[in-house]
């Protein structure tokens, strides 16, 4: 075959297209930097001395073709913006198509509601341009304030609505075009249906033409979102910054997800001083439509000859007439397809092998002579903590103060629950509760009471007239209307004038309640019950409950262990990331979990070019939330605060198989760059892996943000500045997540994130 024979259009628009596709599939294979990435600064080293540059940042080794205003690395994130991008170009082009082609149908049919459908929309997009009204639409605030994939839903939506009528009119001339032909009016004659002509023999004729309109299409719908991103147009096109400085919030045209004209929109006011920052999306852009352009003149350019196999292969396609398109292909041409399926199929084989990085966790391999229970204060924690403290100096950690990795505190004097029950006599029965199910003491002693329940979740617990009704009872109270310090202010108002049988909390939304660590109290029991006990006592007014306890004497010490595996980077190695572990558990899937901890804790310090230091904390007490030694670690942290980039709280990670995970991070504002980019990547890679998230609730204080479900969640933000994320596992309903899958994805996000 000779030169002027090939056609050159389609084969380099497939090249260009299975580029697209490659970079689509295995954006990681191609990129240097997370998308999420942001970095205003960054130190340069050069004969000594040290300087500081601000982004944008030029293009250079770090920058393959240098950074945007915010410091992303505009390669990193065109690569990862190809997804989004032509995607998006792709779905608006089906919408087209789904809308269009039926509606041409019915209306070269004869249907006149379709036709003038088809011909208004046509009038109104012909006198006012559509890209206007796309922009006019998309500009609302509304849209504005949409999250990501709602904004996408949106940009479908309103893309595909004003441009499908040209399309429309297009194949509504084809149509009736095709149905003046003699062997249409054939098919009419011997009484062929409407809906069967149209599949059958229209469409048919139709395939060849719509397969290359459907690629010009795609190639003009990137040109629209183009000229959308030049005029602020794009998708999740508002950020809203909260600024802890000031507590406002600063609306500005930033988006945070890869996406192309997002990039031309934010950089146009820098083409003078940083060109690069325009000139590449742009040529992405120009790439890419090209690319589809190409491809679809060769198409084309391929059909329209007369001896052409191609046109009457994509009407059997059509019609799904597969056996007629295997017997008429000749062995040679078989045999050049399945020669292109094995190169397609190897090609994809070898990116994913090249692109494949081992973040698998495999704690199953870790030593197994861990003790059954490790309860903070008691021999089982110390033997614990000392096991750990031995495994992080193998690993080559080292200690942040007094050459101990072990730090103790004094949690004051706490019990360890041996026995204990809980009942109540209803109708002619006694009902055992479920310790750690529906009912958990928060402070006991050597006791056994009854007494009837007096339901206090309506009273005015702020003003309290009159004590008698409190005298021998339990009293019954709503936690989830009250802080921790005012049920405090509560119980020793009512107990200082009033002799009670106890207290009786009503659980908060998913509080956890399996408490086995007390404060001693030989006069005044707390108890945490459930929301569905909590019902029961309070449509039961005669209800009697009684409660029983012994209870033995724990060691008045904690011990946090604590360590940093030091950075490579001799600039950036004195930050840090602070990785904080529970250790504390009262069965096997407790110790399969601090045995997932401990091998998650070497991988990291295994990951090459970990240029920050990692801290690791293994946390004591987290069963009791009085003793949690986080509160200790945040009077009193063996480190610079300044130098901690982010602290990712896995202490709530309690279940080797769940069902949820909760989730959050709202104390990583985008103000804190590292821990902002970090948590937009584990947040991202979370979704795409499908995990059932439930977020945890917060208050806005103060321009910043308090976790209202436990004290201990904002230890290290509220009293140390320490950007925080917070992820744990919940058991809900099937609970056929394992923890494995989610090592895996911290790993991931950690290594990702080490710029």
């Amino acid at each position: 075959m000779t030169m002027n024979k090939r056609n050159l259009p389609l084969i380099l628009g497939s090249v260009i297209l299975l580029l697209i596709l490659l970079v689509m599939l295995f954006p990681e294979m191609f990129a240097s930097h997370s998308p999420y990435t942001i970095q205003h600064i960054r130190f340069l080293y050069d004969e000594g001395s040290l300087s500081v540059e601000r982004a944008p940042f030029s293009p250079d080794d770090s920058f393959i073709l240098g950074s945007d205003h915010l410091g992303r690395d505009i390669y990193s994130y065109i690569i990862y913006g190809t997804r989004l991008t032509i995607s998006l170009g792709l779905l608006i082009a089906l919408g087209q198509f789904l809308i269009a082609i039926p509606m041409a149908l019915y209306a070269g049919f004869g249907s006149r509601i379709a036709k003038s459908i088809i011909q208004q929309f046509n009038v109104v997009f012909s006198a006012i341009p559509a890209l206007l009204i796309a922009i006019i639409i998309l500009k609302l605030d509304y849209f504005i304030g949409l999250e990501k994939h709602q904004s996408i839903i949106s940009f479908i939506l309103v893309l595909t609505a004003v441009s499908w009528a040209r399309i429309g009119n297009l194949v509504m001339e084809r149509v009736e075009t095709i149905l003046t032909q003699p062997f249409i009016k054939g098919e009419v004659a011997i009484g062929k249906k409407r809906f069967r002509i149209a599949i059958g023999n229209v469409m048919p004729h139709l395939a060849p033409e719509l397969i290359v309109l459907f690629f010009m299409e795609i190639a003009r719908n990137l040109s629209t979102l183009m000229q959308l991103g030049i005029f602020s147009v794009f998708i999740g096109n508002l950020g809203l910054i909260n600024d802890p400085t000031s507590g406002v919030q600063i609306n500005t045209d930033i988006s945070f997800e890869p996406e192309w004209a997002s990039m031309l929109s934010t950089s146009r006011t820098l083409i003078n001083i940083a060109p690069w920052t325009v000139i590449y999306p742009a040529l992405a852009f120009f790439i890419s439509v090209l690319g589809f352009n190409l491809f679809g003149e060769g198409l084309r350019t391929m059909m329209q000859k007369k001896d052409s196999r191609s046109v009457l292969a994509f009407r059997k396609i059509i019609t799904l007439d597969f056996k007629y398109l295997w017997a008429n292909i000749d062995s040679r041409s078989k045999s050049r397809f399945a020669l292109w399926a094995v190169m397609f199929a190897v090609i994809i084989g070898i990116f994913s092998i090249i692109n494949y990085e081992d973040y698998s966790i495999g704690y199953a391999s870790v030593r197994n002579n861990l003790p059954e229970t490790t309860i903070i204060g008691t021999q089982e924690a110390s033997f614990t903590a000392s096991l750990i403290a031995d495994y992080m100096s193998q690993l080559g950690i080292v200690p942040l103060r007094n050459d101990s990795l072990i730090m103790p505190y004094d949690i004051g004097p706490s019990f360890l629950i041996e026995e204990q029950m809980m009942s109540f006599h209803l109708g002619s029965g006694t009902h055992d509760l479920i310790q750690g199910t529906d009912y958990a003491f928060l402070t006991s002693g050597n006791i056994s009471e009854s007494g009837v329940v007096y339901d206090a979740t309506k009273d005015d617990l702020f003003n309290i007239v009159g004590f008698d009704r409190y005298i021998d009872r339990f009293i019954l109270i709503e936690q989830m209307y009250y802080s921790d310090a005012a049920i405090q202010h509560f119980i020793e108002t009512i107990t200082s004038n009033a002799r009670i049988k106890g207290v009786i909390l009503v659980a908060r939304v998913n509080q956890s309640i399996p408490n086995i660590v007390v404060d001693a109290d030989d006069e005044n029991v707390v108890i945490v019950v459930s929301q569905e006990i909590s019902q029961v006592l309070k449509e039961n007014q005669d209800l009697v409950v009684y409660v029983d306890s012994i209870v033995k004497p724990l060691a008045s010490t904690g011990y946090n262990i604590i360590g940093i595996h030091r950075g490579e980077d001799p600039h950036i190695g004195e930050e840090a990331i602070v990785v904080g572990m529970n250790y504390n558990y009262l069965d096997q899937e407790g110790r399969e979990v601090l045995k997932f901890n401990m091998k998650l804790m070497e991988r990291l310090c295994e990951m090459a070019g970990q240029k920050r230091s990692i801290i690791f904390l293994f946390v004591d007490g987290t069963i009791n939330e009085k003793q949690h030694g986080i509160h200790y670690i945040a009077r009193d942290f063996p480190y610079s605060p300044q130098k901690i980039q982010i602290y990712i709280d896995l202490t709530s990670i309690t279940h080797e198989h769940f069902g949820e995970i909760e989730f959050s991070t709202a104390q990583t504002p985008v103000t804190r760059q590292f821990a902002w980019s970090l948590g937009r990547l584990l947040d991202n890679k979370l979704n795409q892996r499908g995990f059932p998230i439930q977020l945890l609730e917060t208050k806005y204080i103060d321009g910043s943000y308090y976790f209202v479900q436990r004290e201990s969640d904002n230890a290290l933000f509220w009293k140390r500045g320490i950007p925080t994320i917070i992820l744990g596992t919940l058991k809900t309903g099937n609970n056929s997540w394992e923890l494995e899958n989610l090592g895996s994805i911290v790993l991931e996000v950690i290594n990702k994130n080490n710029y």
